[in-house]
């Protein structure tokens, strides 16, 4: 394991070896509500650049983010930012190995972590405002969340998708859901056996 440094803020910089390129569905404006709502839950990677500063070469959304929270003042502009310093020649392979190592959450677990905050009080609008997501999107998860818990294992096994489990959520009786996820799941074996039959 390495040790994590913490440097100001002021003293970081972009990096050029960042290997993301591509726009990000998530927008730096819901990465700093995030941020400012549970705080950096992931360092930097930086390597040492010129005049005591360091440029982040892993982590550079993360860095606009803090920035934007810097300006509005939500944080200082030398806040202390857990930093891994790599050498200047290992910051592309440690900016890849960040990105690739990284997996996306299952909407299944999406969905039950915004139900269990919606048991606790929190509205769409406010979990949306404390993750940095749409709150139609929190209230489309919260609204599936309603359905069979068959469904939603049904879910995280892949054995249906989201559009599937949306269109079983029409009704709240989980006796036809229920029936609709054997429904599909017989078609799908039914499908997969002429397959191989071919």
């Amino acid at each position: 394991m390495t040790d994590i440094t913490m440097i100001a803020l002021s003293k970081l910089v972009p990096g050029q070896r960042n290997v993301r390129q591509t726009k990000p569905a998530v927008s730096i404006e819901e990465l700093a509500a995030s941020i400012a709502a549970h705080g950096l839950l992931q360092n930097l990677v930086v390597s040492e650049a010129d005049k005591g500063r360091y440029s982040v070469e892993a982590g550079g959304r993360r860095l606009k983010a803090l920035r934007k929270l810097a300006k509005a003042k939500t944080i200082p502009g030398n806040e202390p930012i857990p930093c891994r310093v790599v050498p200047l020649d290992d910051a592309t392979e440690a900016s890849l190995a960040e990105n690739v190592q990284r997996e996306p959450m299952h909407p299944a677990d999406e969905i039950e972590a915004f139900a269990q905050l919606a048991e606790s009080g929190h509205g769409p609008e406010a979990i949306a405002g404390r993750f940095g997501v749409n709150g139609t999107h929190v209230a489309r998860r919260l609204r599936l969340a309603r359905v069979s818990p068959r469904l939603i294992e049904a879910l995280k096994k892949d054995e249906i998708d989201l559009d599937q489990l949306g269109a079983l959520a029409f009704t709240d009786d989980h006796a036809l859901q229920d029936k609709g996820v054997l429904r599909h799941a017989r078609v799908a074996t039914n499908a997969r056996a002429a397959q191989r039959h071919m």
